[in-house]
């Protein structure tokens, strides 16, 4: 690259990222042909569609916290229909670990994945869409709630293809408190993965085990917040299509359905 990306930016830890990638991304005060940082954690999909509007190359949504569907929805028309990719940052499922632990599959997609969502009652439904999401990437499929039974602090869940109905797998959920918080993931077949994520440490552990043995993958030196960045840069460099809002909609979707089951099965 030649020259070097706009990065329009006020969260502290992306003026970092943006700092430690001197030689294709700099600070900019203009959102036109630049990449906009939008904070997920406020009405992001407004910030969002501003920046489409204002001619923004691409845009990065640092952590979004709610997914309103229908807001979220026009928002990814639009930026598609001016062509603006829409990169999503999301600290539990980084896209670089993702793609890190489907190579490392070899192919072998799981016969069935288990998983694990245990937070505080606000950060639950993160929580369970970024597991949807590891569970969506490693099975290669969309997914639909199949059946799901629900009480005040826990429930389980089983989960459909949303294509051709197969069992993908199954979830349990379950509030706690913020020291406790965490997301586990085993994806079983002829190869099993492995994911665990201690919020309170912050720690990632990522374990393949095939024919072969037992990889574990070593930890990531790079910020999430930086890698989200330099794909942002390489998205919009390459002009590659992204799909990573409509995936956290779809994600979304899934969840929102886990979490408002009732406390009888429901099948869908």
């Amino acid at each position: 690259m030649s020259e070097r990306v706009g990065v329009l930016v006020d969260l502290p830890e992306y003026v970092v990222a943006v700092a430690g990638l001197p030689r294709s991304a700099e600070r900019v005060g203009r959102s036109a042909g630049a990449i906009v940082v939008v904070d997920g954690s406020a009405e992001w999909w407004d910030a969002a569609a501003g920046a489409v509007e204002a001619g923004a190359a691409a845009v990065l949504v640092a952590e979004p916290r709610a997914v309103p569907l229908e807001e979220v929805v026009i928002l990814a028309d639009r930026a598609a229909g001016r062509g603006v990719p829409i990169v999503v940052h999301r600290s539990s499922l980084r896209a670089d670990l993702v793609d890190l632990a489907v190579a490392q599959r070899n192919g072998l997609a799981p016969r069935v994945t288990v998983a694990e969502c245990r937070a505080t009652a606000d950060a639950l439904p993160t929580m369970v869409r970024d597991a949807i999401g590891w569970t969506r990437s490693l099975a290669g499929a969309r997914l639909v709630l199949g059946a799901a039974d629900r009480g005040r602090d826990a429930g389980t869940a089983l989960l459909r293809a949303d294509d051709d109905g197969r069992v993908v797998g199954s979830m349990l959920v379950g509030v706690t408190s913020a020291e406790g918080a965490v997301l586990r993931l085993q994806a079983l077949g002829e190869a099993s993965t492995e994911v665990e994520i201690d919020v309170p440490l912050g720690h990632v552990e990522l374990a393949t085990s095939t024919a072969a043995g037992r990889l574990v993958a070593p930890a990531k030196l790079e910020s999430g917040e930086r890698a989200s960045v330099r794909r942002a840069i390489d998205t919009v460099a390459r002009g590659m299509r992204c799909l990573e809002v409509e995936e956290l909609l779809a994600d979304a979707r899934a969840a929102e359905s886990i979490l408002g089951a009732s406390r009888h099965p429901t099948l869908l």
